[in-house]
């Protein structure tokens, strides 16, 4: 029984973290290498120009990919910047309500002692 209740708090304890997700970006290593493997086969000139429209078009999707992982990255850096500036702002407007009840409870108290309530039970 001990040894179940072990396995189900490290069970639960696990679930609980969150794992990071990273994004990694589609590769055109494959692409680019089957084609330098094709390159030896085409003997027509017409076959090489579809061949350089093919680099060219993988050249074209590189960069994009490219574009699009610096776009997340940016994303991903100011979702996480302003997420700490609101948790800052959230954690100081908690502090300055906080003040103002304490504040006002001690002017009501203030003003309950000056004109002596009694506490009617």
């Amino acid at each position: 029984m001990k040894r179940i209740a072990i396995l189900a708090a490290l069970l639960l304890a696990g679930c609980a973290s969150h794992e990071k997700v990273s994004y990694t970006a589609p590769s055109v290593v494959g692409v680019k290498t089957s084609i330098e493997k094709l390159k030896p086969l085409v003997t027509t000139p017409a076959g090489n120009a579809v061949i350089g429209e093919l680099n060219a078009a993988v050249d074209t999707y590189q960069a994009q990919v490219d574009q699009q992982s610096k776009d997340l990255a940016k994303a991903q850096n100011d979702a996480a910047y302003w997420h700490q500036k609101q948790e800052k702002a959230l954690k100081e407007l908690w502090t300055w309500r906080i003040i103002t009840i304490f504040g006002i409870l001690c002017v009501v108290l203030y003003i309950g002692i000056k004109t002596s309530w009694r506490l009617a039970l």
